[in-house]
């Protein structure tokens, strides 16, 4: 998986909030996939997802005077839109009794085609996916935010508004339990783990 360009994003805020409008324009182009593929883990609509991804960017523009140009932009527009989608379905969510936010994610895992490179391995993929398609939503979530966003765990914490530590505690309790329900006995088995988690196990 490759690394988003951190940096880059980060300089691109900070020209932003300094009035660069050509730099809000690329930042929106830079962060949009990512926010959208976060979006639709919570929402099967992905228009009310474009929608509420508007208007995050919309509100940012209009309130860049008051932005902080040293805060992650990153964790800063997940969250904001993580609050958004939130609002949009909190009625729905009510009517079907979910619960929490949380529940509201709706990720479900595949494992990428550079992955697949036989029959075999299709199958190995999809059953290493079914596995994470098990976890709770909350875990799912971090582990998403983690592996797939490459966010770090202040980061993840400021998004889902919860601890630090905590969120390195669900972390090990999915890893774990990822663990001890995968069969190690095949080599290919254990490649996929470690690449689709960029670590070593």
């Amino acid at each position: 998986m490759e690394f988003r360009p951190r940096q880059s994003e980060e300089a691109l805020w900070r020209s932003f909030i300094s009035g660069d409008t050509e730099a809000f324009e690329q930042l929106v182009s830079c962060i949009y996939p990512s926010l959208f593929h976060y979006g639709t883990k919570f929402s099967r609509d992905k228009e009310m997802v474009k929608d509420c991804i508007q208007d995050v960017f919309v509100k940012v523009w209009e309130s860049r005077a008051n932005l902080n140009g040293s805060i992650p932009p990153v964790p800063y527009l997940f969250a904001s839109l993580r609050r958004r989608i939130h609002r949009q379905t909190e009625h729905q969510a009510a009517r079907e009794q979910a619960g929490t936010e949380a529940e509201l994610f709706e990720a479900v895992f595949s494992i990428e085609q550079d992955l697949i490179r036989s029959e075999a391995s299709q199958e190995l993929g999809d059953r290493f996916a079914a596995l994470l398609n098990q976890l709770p939503a909350r875990q799912k979530e971090i582990v998403l935010l983690k592996y797939f966003e490459n966010l770090s765990r202040e980061e993840i914490a400021s998004i889902m508004q919860i601890t630090p530590q905590s969120v390195s505690n669900t972390l090990q309790k999915s890893l774990n339990w990822l663990r001890n329900n995968w069969s190690p006995a095949l080599p290919t088995a254990a490649f996929l783990f470690c690449k689709y988690f960029n670590k070593n196990f």
